[in-house]
């Protein structure tokens, strides 16, 4: 079965969850215990290593083991012994109690062989345990560097060096898989984590471009092909290059679903850039339409505001500044500062340039009694700005 980054993400979540328990089940009296026995195929083994976290112990002659103080809640249990494959469990450990692993309290270990070996190897990396699939996958390729499944391990290992952010060892892994085995049906995921640990690993936004190009040139049916778009135009946007992105971002689009939302708004971003008013408003209108519950909804309805307003038509950025408000009344940017401050702020510049000076005047004054610490998305005072317009109103206008 091919191993997809999508599905070890979830994975890798459940995983983190868990951990999260062991670690907090660290704690002096939260401990409990896990017994059982490790077979092989004739019967009990001796001397089979049995860890759990830090807390190791081997197998006597009838193939029992008792790990004392294993953390309670969810806990992986691994067993090695040479001459078999590696195995694990999940046992979910009580506190102050002893249980025995599941289904039975027995394990099976299986005699060491290609077919098994390779199993263990997609086991550990599917289920996020990427330093041991690490280690296993090296010794596969030292142990059988004929094997057919040679182009799967050396995926396990690149993609390893990924997740745990070993950028510089994964690059040379992942392009060796996919020059040596570009018919593999792992080559368009190695393709594609080489590309991003190029761009969002080590920042060589360049070069990640061409070689998600050549994911999409190499293999045009992958399901990679779609957000490969993404990324170049993600690339083209951290290199300020707007006009390339939003070619990239508008292919993307085709390919629906998440792609299609995320880069929906990232091709709005680019015509904003672009001062491409009337396209920025357009998009960004169209995304909160589409999306309206989307984290980036708020944003969007400011800037579809705010793209009007470059346009010069005050009235249309005016309507898109009181949806910024009444719809998102508590939206926030990245950094938490609220958004409702700055929409009134700029609600009161299209009352000014549409010669309501009066209202504009009264909205300044609400910014201040509603919002007294209101700041712009940078962190500087708005209030400042509010009361520089209160100030300039009255002695010119009012």
């Amino acid at each position: 079965m091919k191993i997809r980054p999508s599905f070890l993400l979830c994975l890798l979540g459940v995983l983190v969850l868990v951990v999260l328990t062991g670690c907090m089940g660290l704690s002096v009296g939260n401990q409990g215990m896990v017994r059982g026995r490790a077979l092989g195929e004739t019967g009990p083994l001796l001397g089979v290593r049995v860890e759990a976290g830090d807390r190791v112990v081997y197998t006597d002659v009838t193939g029992g083991f008792l790990l004392e103080n294993v953390p309670s809640g969810n806990q992986y249990i691994f067993f090695s012994f040479s001459g078999y494959t590696g195995a694990f469990i999940k046992v979910t450990v009580e506190k102050g109690n002893e249980v025995t692993i599941p289904p039975d309290g027995n394990i099976t270990l299986n005699p060491e062989s290609e077919a098994n070996r390779y199993e263990y190897l997609a086991s550990l990396y599917q289920f996020g345990f990427y330093e041991p699939s690490l280690a296993e996958s090296s010794e596969f390729l030292t142990q059988y560097p004929g094997s057919a499944l040679v182009s799967g391990a050396l995926f396990i290992q690149g993609a390893s060096s990924y997740y745990l952010g070993d950028y510089p060892t994964a690059i040379p892994l992942l392009t060796d898989l996919t020059t040596r085995y570009p018919g593999s049906d792992f080559a368009d995921d190695g393709q594609y984590l080489l590309a991003k640990s190029l761009g969002q690993g080590l920042n060589r936004w360049l070069e990640a471009i061409g070689e998600y190009q050549k994911l999409i040139q190499n293999y045009p049916q992958s399901e990679f092909v779609g957000i490969a778009y993404y990324e170049i135009g993600d690339c083209y946007y951290i290199l300020e290059s707007y006009s390339n992105a939003s070619v990239a971002y508008d292919q993307a689009r085709a390919y629906g679903g998440e792609i299609e939302k995320k880069a929906t708004y990232g091709l709005a971003h680019c015509y904003y850039k672009l001062e491409l008013f009337y396209k920025s408003a357009s998009s960004f209108a169209e995304y909160v339409q589409k999306y309206p519950n989307d984290q980036f909804a708020d944003d969007a309805q400011y800037f579809e505001g705010a793209s009007w307003y470059r346009q010069e038509d005050y009235s249309q950025a005016l309507t898109a500044f009181e949806k910024s408000i009444s719809q998102y009344p508590g939206g926030t940017w990245y950094n938490g500062i609220l958004i409702a401050p700055a929409s009134m702020f700029n609600q009161g510049l299209c009352l000014e340039k549409l010669g309501r000076s009066l209202e504009a005047y009264q909205n300044y004054l609400d910014i201040v009694r509603k919002y007294p610490g209101a700041k712009w998305a940078d962190g500087t005072s708005l209030i400042n700005s509010a009361q520089f317009r209160i100030n300039l109103l009255k002695d010119t206008v009012l």
